[in-house]
């Protein structure tokens, strides 16, 4: 992951001894050794957090001993009275617990982040460096500012500390010159990003001291690193269309949260600080409003006005509800949704308009307000807004998600139905009962004040107050109208990131015929519910996927015409990108993989799947004798095997069949498993054949179903996927089952050897063959990504699931058969999601499950240990316990 010959090496990889010990041990013993091992390599960024907590617990303790109060105002300096001594213990101390637990988890991240790259010393060194150096820029910096604006006594007399995270940004942002583009961008976008929150909104030397910082350590490790060995240029303007989406998702968080900041922050100083909540320990002059609002123009008239605005709670939270609207917007233009797009360009550009006409109109009943005043204030709370609606606008055609019609009309109706509602009823309200306010407001009183109900109280700042309501229905009416606006507006923009294009039937339609085209053993899975589907340019093959946490998770490979599979891969990849989404391929063979790790892709083995040769099947030798004492005993029992269509067998056997089922559903702890699993539902497709055993009376012991795979139309293959017994059937049912259909494709073939299938497929138990370590592909040695984290995770799920599912004891159940083994894998591009892709295939394969049935699983499940696996896995091997085995077949 390094950009040149510069970077420290990293630490050796793993010896076979050790990788040996990590395969003897359970999953749960694996993800402890990988957090002991990472814990190992961040022992540095774990001492320096420590540290730090140690030293701020010890100066609490000092002073809680004593029973004094902590000196806050002992960190704090300003320009005017500029003091050494308590601007450097600010870079240790600080005021709350809080702020503690903040500051302690961005440094832990931040030397995580960094020290991989740099090492301990020169970590050590460019944190202190860029610290010293940044804060000496950042105060200069401010000094010759607040002379050239003229606001020297301003920002002079204002006290600031520096925030503990001045130590390390630098290391941070020098770090990034050692790595790749891709996360080289990720780092610096977010890391600017929080900055430029704090300095716009804060805006006190020490956020510029912590701006500088970054900018000073960046510059150490160009200097260091040499020039990135990309050749390209990267410039917003022409990056991506991933990258431009999230370059607008970010900075529309730092239009959302920046209020916040303001509103929270010790200091008021930065340039758009006055669109904040107005808040202040203060308390509204009754006195003096009420000359203000009688028409006297006094000097306070300002301050008093954004008093009683920020004294009624209604206000504040129609304040607060705006920003959840912009989070939203921000969110919903990440993941590339066109309507949050041009929804964010109508929002920034209303922003922009009100900022100018409730910054400028107000002013022309104020003649002692200074003009300079008026456009610092225009330019900072309009401009920025603007700017920002006419780049998204440039962009608009990277966010290409578009929002279903019918649901993007109902919320069109929705926003405008409740403002002309809340609007019509603070209208009547104000003129019908005129004696509820104080003063008696005019009908052209009420309708001046009309957009002001509606609008931030930061617009509302230096704008004149009309009337107040004097009774608790009108002040109800004047405050309620304008958070039920935004209320609905916030549901609204939620509801949009949920909308998506409507479901292309056509498409799914393409992709059926597409699967009898051609495809693998597992293809034949894509055509179930839940998949949506990529057709390539040509029309002759598809990818089949369903987005979840941003993932674009494939069922299976590509399948229809094998010619165009490889570069179905590498333009299904782009086209995720374009969507906003993390390409993974999930459930591919050999070939797929072999394709991707060619192209940088990253991979992990996650079972093996079973293949019986028709051609060669016999049940004769030692290796056999569990397979042959289930069929004999079937004939011993009367049972027999009838394959057919669920559809083309008797109603009974139907009945039965869907009764053996839920049987087997209910006696589970958790819901039945979907993605590449089927049920009863995909058992019923004409196309899937069903295998099933009934004995002499009627009954119905046992049922398998059987997917097919073609190849130009013609049946090439069968892959086991349902697996279900009655309850108090004999063992070794599902051999008798299993063998039975081997036996029956190899008599098709030898009666017609035209008709004969080239493989049957026993599928893969899912989240088997996660256990060795040598398994993980990471990115390098020193598992930076966490490759082999999230396969140790992955495992430890498989462990939990056993109880209940028995994946491994399905696995070691498939072996009797003998059959050949190909591995199958999971692919992913980004490293960065690899948490996240954890998180989407459990949700792929159990995506009703609960919380309460998560609960239950936790409390119900308790991994077995390497012994006990072995253990059960000989005595089930022994008995041909196929009991154990019943379940959901696919991988």
């Amino acid at each position: 992951m390094t950009a040149n010959d510069s970077t420290p090496p990293h630490k050796p990889a793993a010896s076979s001894k050790i990788a040996q010990q990590y395969q003897s041990q359970s999953a749960s013993a694996q993800l402890l050794a990988d957090l002991h091992r990472w814990a190992h390599e961040q022992s540095f960024a774990l001492t320096v957090t420590l540290g730090f907590i140690v030293i701020n617990l010890c100066w609490w303790v000092a002073y809680g001993v004593e029973h004094k109060a902590m000196p806050h105002h002992a960190l704090t300096t300003s320009l005017h009275e500029f003091n050494f001594v308590p601007l450097l213990a600010s870079l240790f101390l600080t005021r709350s617990v809080f702020q503690l637990i903040v500051d302690s988890l961005l440094i832990l991240l931040v030397l995580c982040l960094a020290e991989p790259y740099l090492g301990k010393a020169r970590t050590t060194l460019v944190s202190l460096g860029s610290a010293v150096g940044g804060t000496v820029v950042g105060l200069l910096i401010c000094e010759g500012m607040s002379v050239l604006l003229g606001e020297r006594k301003e920002v002079f007399h204002l006290n600031f500390t520096l925030s503990p995270v001045v130590l390390v940004i630098g290391a941070l942002m020098a770090a990034t010159a050692f790595s790749y583009q891709l996360w080289r961008r990720r780092i610096r976008i977010i890391g600017y990003t929080a900055i430029l929150v704090v300095v716009l909104y804060g805006g006190n030397p020490g956020d510029y001291c912590l701006l500088f910082a970054a900018i000073l350590g960046q510059i150490i490790g160009r200097l260091i690193a040499g020039p990135p060995v990309e050749t390209e240029q990267w410039h917003w303007q022409y990056s991506s269309t991933q990258e431009i989406r999230r370059i607008f998702g970010a900075i529309g968080v730092v239009l959302a949260l920046g209020p916040i900041v303001a509103t929270t922050s010790r200091s008021h100083a930065g340039p758009l600080v006055s669109m904040a909540l107005v808040l202040s320990p203060k308390s509204v002059d009754s006195g003096m409003l009420a000359a203000c609002m009688h028409g006297q123009m006094l000097e306070g008239c300002g301050a008093q006005y954004a008093l009683l605005r920020a004294s009624m709670p209604g206000d504040i939270v129609r304040s607060v509800l705006p920003l959840l609207v912009m989070l939203a917007l921000a969110w919903g233009m990440y993941l590339g949704r066109r309507t949050a797009a041009v929804c964010s360009i109508i929002f920034y550009t209303a922003s922009a308009f009100f900022a100018v006409i409730y910054y400028l109109m107000p002013y022309t009943w104020n003649s002692r307000l200074l003009v300079p005043v008026i456009s610092k204030i225009t330019l900072a709370n309009a401009l920025i807004p603007l700017l920002y609606a006419i780049a998204v606008a440039i962009e608009l055609p990277h966010f290409s998600m578009r929002t279903k019609p019918r649901i993007l009309k109902r919320c069109i109706a929705a926003i405008v139905g409740s403002f002309v509602a809340c609007s019509a009823i603070y209208l009547l309200f104000a003129c019908l009962r005129p004696q509820d306010f104080n003063p008696q407001p005019t009908v052209g009183m009420v309708f001046r004040d009309w957009l002001a109900q509606f609008l931030p109280i930061g617009y509302l700042t230096h704008s004149k107050v009309s009337f107040i309501a004097t009774t608790p229905l009108a002040s109800l009416v004047l405050q309620g109208v304008g958070i039920v606006f935004w209320l609905v507006l916030v549901i609204v923009s939620f509801a949009w990131l949920n909308a998506t294009v409507d479901y292309d039937k056509q498409a799914h339609d393409r992709a059926e015929r597409l699967a009898e085209d051609g495809g693998e053993s597992m293809s034949f899975m894509t055509t179930w519910e839940g998949n949506e589907y990529w057709l390539s340019a040509t029309g002759r093959s598809a990818v089949a996927y369903r987005v979840l946490n941003g993932i674009a998770l494939t069922t299976t490979g590509p399948f229809g015409d094998p010619e165009e599979w490889d570069s179905d891969m590498d333009e299904f990849s782009r086209y995720c990108l374009d969507h906003s989404w993390s390409p993974v391929f999930y459930a591919v063979h050999e070939e797929g993989k072999d394709h991707l790790e060619r192209l940088g892709w990253h991979s992990i083995m996650v079972g093996d799947e079973m293949l019986i040769d028709p051609q060669a099947w016999k049940t004769t030798g030692k290796k056999w004798q569990d397979i042959r004492t289930a069929i004999n005993k079937a004939k011993r029992e009367g049972i027999t095997d009838h394959m057919c269509t669920f559809n083309d067998a008797p109603r009974d056997v139907q009945v039965q069949i869907e009764e053996i089922s839920e049987q087997w559903s209910q006696g589970k702890a958790l819901p039945e498993m979907k993605f590449t699993l089927g049920g009863v539902e995909e058992l019923k497709d004409p196309r899937v054949q069903v295998l099933y055993a009934i004995d002499s009376n009627g009954v119905v012991q046992a049922v398998t179903s059987w997917l097919p795979t073609w190849n130009n139309g013609r049946v090439i293959g069968w892959t086991l996927d349902f697996m279900r017994y009655r309850s108090g059937s004999y063992n070794g049912i599902m051999e008798f089952l299993i063998a039975r259909m081997a036996q029956r494709m190899h008599d098709q073939g030898v009666e017609n050897p035209d008709d004969q299938v080239q493989f049957v497929s026993l599928s893969a138990a899912p989240l088997t063959g996660l256990q060795n370590y040598t398994d993980a592909k990471s990115d390098d040695t020193s598992n930076i990504d966490g490759t082999t984290m999230l396969q140790h995770s992955l495992a430890l799920v498989a462990n939990l699931l056993e109880p209940a599912y028995g994946f491994k004891s399905l696995y070691n159940f498939k072996k009797k058969f003998q059959p050949l083994e190909r591995p199958v894998y999971i692919c992913y591009q980004d490293s960065a999601l690899l948490a996240n892709l954890g998180i989407a295939i459990v949700r792929a394969y159990l995506p009703t499950l609960t919380f309460k049935e998560a609960l239950g699983m936790l409390s119900a499940f308790k991994p077995q240990s390497t012994k006990e696996r072995e253990s059960k896995g000989n005595a089930s091997s022994n008995s041909t316990a196929s009991h154990a085995e019943s379940t959901q077949s696919g991988i």
